[in-house]
């Protein structure tokens, strides 16, 4: 699925429509067109097995009605009836009048039969043993002897089957024989003696009747028990071996089939015309539906576009370019904060900018206090040598004290270990007690692994200045100055604390968010000039180690402050390395 990544997400969303409709669509269809052309392939094969159905009965009907008459004439309990058979058996003419007389019962008799099978037109014809017509239609004169056709057709007859019809052809054509006739023998129940043969024919044209359905597509075709040919009927259409669909249905107590034939291409073609014009209609909404989705995709893609084009713009230096945000839905919320992405950028941007130039302002600090005092430091050293000789320890120490701050100015480039850092605190705390009369007691206790971690130099004078100017200022009787530090985890601890006047709450509250935020524009220029030593050092911790370094100031138990350095350390070198790379620029 790599190819994938190629495109874009709107092409993506439009293969998605395709594939997700398109191919399920052709699948419906294909499945859709099978179903039907088998459904309606059920459905015909059922209606035209109940269209044989309903014919075969008509037929069977018709030959119940046949089956009747032959068991009248054949089985007759009347002995009038049996009279006539036996007068007429040999007759060949009317030779008296009782001859006519037994003709004209025979005739009264079939013409009450005839009566219930008029609607087939059934041709019935008594002939006796001397193959005369004794009873027949206008066709067939009275006493007329059998056409010879007829005499060969039914000479294929069983003589001695005397209980049940027999049936065959007569005149032959292609689509069927003009009648098919059942034949059955009158025989004496005295003497068991032949008296005459009925003959009952159905025409071609009740067969024609019946199997004309209307539709000349379908081939009816009626088979006798050896499968020859009754009646066919339809066919309009090439019907080929193979591509039929055939129905059959059984005639009872003959033997005979009645089927039914239809092509298959023909009951494709109609499917096929059907589905044709339903395809047409469904792929007209299809394709309505396809152009309706891909300007939706498009809708839906153009805030994704607006977006791509956006971060484009941005990084090709627009910082000012934002995505208009509209409604509520994934893409407003992801643009919305998209937006708030680029004023955060924005605002880090300002920021390591502003960071960039407090750092080159410190480097340019750094640089302009890196004076070469060689001279005051031999002169210095040569006044403290005078006085000691002189015996003024005193100011000797004191002359040695300024000496080691200016050494540590000179040096501010270089990171001081945290000890070391300690003992220049000291000195610096001498020369100020001297300089201010006052007697400053300065303690400092290093937790453990503390000692060695090198911090930048004299980045902790400015709060002990700050308790000696400000916290002092009312001269306490024992001024008191304590450092601890201690290591909590990755961070370093350094707590600086005085006993001087302190702060009322309201202002140790308000310093407090000056170190925090590094800034107070909003404070009086007053206050911020009596802070500028402390909020330089906060601003100072902010730039060497990040937002994870801060300076907090609370009251001191007694009285005066306590401030809190906490300063990031993953190593004993960390905290100086981005100072030394800072001042060796």
């Amino acid at each position: 699925m790599e190819w994938l990544t190629r495109f874009s997400f709107h092409r993506k969303l439009q293969f998605s429509f395709l594939i997700l409709i398109l191919f399920p669509f052709i699948a419906v269809t294909f499945w859709s067109y099978s179903s039907v052309k088998q459904n309606v392939s059920d459905k015909l094969a059922r209606s035209n097995e109940e269209t044989l159905t309903v014919i075969a009965n008509q037929i069977g009907k018709t030959i119940d009605n046949i089956s009747f008459a032959s068991v009248y004439f054949a089985q007759s309990n009347n002995p009038d009836i049996l009279e006539s058979f036996r007068h007429l058996k040999d007759a060949g003419s009317f030779a008296d009048f009782q001859t006519f007389a037994h003709y004209s019962r025979l005739k009264s008799m079939a013409a009450i039969l005839s009566m219930q099978s008029s609607d087939a037109n059934l041709k019935l014809m008594l002939v006796n043993r001397a193959d005369k017509i004794i009873l027949g239609d206008d066709n067939a004169p009275i006493f007329s002897p059998l056409p010879a056709d007829f005499v060969q057709e039914s000479g294929r007859l069983d003589g001695k089957e005397t209980t049940a019809l027999q049936w065959f052809p007569s005149g032959a054509a292609p689509s069927g024989p003009d009648y098919y006739y059942a034949a059955r023998f009158i025989i004496d129940p005295r003497n068991h003696e032949q008296l005459a043969t009925l003959y009952i024919g159905i025409p071609k044209a009740y067969f024609h009747s019946l199997l004309d359905t209307g539709n000349p597509d379908i081939l009816f075709s009626l088979t006798d028990r050896s499968g020859g040919l009754i009646a066919v009927k339809g066919g309009g259409a090439a019907v080929k071996s193979g591509d039929r669909l055939v129905n059959k249905v059984d005639i009872p107590k003959t033997g005979w089939v009645l089927s039914g034939e239809m092509p298959r291409g023909l009951i494709d073609s109609q499917i096929n015309r059907e589905f044709l014009v339903t395809l047409s209609v469904v792929g007209l909404f299809f394709v309505a539906f396809l152009i309706l989705s891909m300007l939706w995709v498009r809708h839906i893609n153009r805030p994704i576009s607006l977006l791509r084009s956006s971060v484009k713009q941005y990084v090709g230096g627009k910082r000012d370019v934002r995505i208009p945000v509209k409604g509520k839905d994934e893409v407003a919320v992801l643009s919305a904060s998209f937006n708030q992405m680029l004023e955060d950028i924005n605002g880090l941007l300002q920021q390591v900018e502003s960071e960039q130039e407090e750092k080159r302002l410190l480097e340019l600090q750094a640089l302009a206090a890196q004076i070469r005092p060689h001279f005051l430091l031999n002169t210095l050293n040569s006044i403290k040598v005078n006085l000691l000789l002189a015996g003024d320890p005193v100011h000797g120490n004191m002359i040695d004290a300024l000496m080691k701050l200016l050494r540590a100015y000179v040096h501010v480039d270089r990171p001081l270990k945290l000890e070391e850092e300690c003992r220049v605190l000291g000195s610096y705390i001498q020369v100020m007690q001297i300089r201010n009369r006052l007697d400053i007691a300065f303690r400092y206790e290093l937790g453990e692994g503390t000692e060695a971690l090198e911090l930048p130099r004299l980045l902790l004078q400015p709060i002990v200045e700050n308790a000696i100017y400000h916290g002092f200022a009312s001269r306490p009787e024992h001024p008191l100055i304590e450092l601890h530090t201690e290591l909590q985890g990755q961070k370093l601890q350094i707590t600086i604390s005085d006993n001087g006047r302190g702060l009322p709450d309201e202002m140790i509250t308000r310093l407090g968010r000056r170190l925090t935020e590094a800034e107070d524009d909003h404070a009086p220029q007053q206050q911020q000039e009596k802070g500028v030593g402390l909020i330089n050092t906060a601003r100072r911790l902010q730039v060497l180690y990040g937002y994870q370094a801060r300076i907090t100031v609370t009251p001191r138990e007694g009285g005066g402050l306590c401030f809190t350095l906490t300063i990031p350390v993953t190593n004993s070198k960390e905290a100086d390395n981005d100072d030394d790379r800072n001042a060796d620029r």
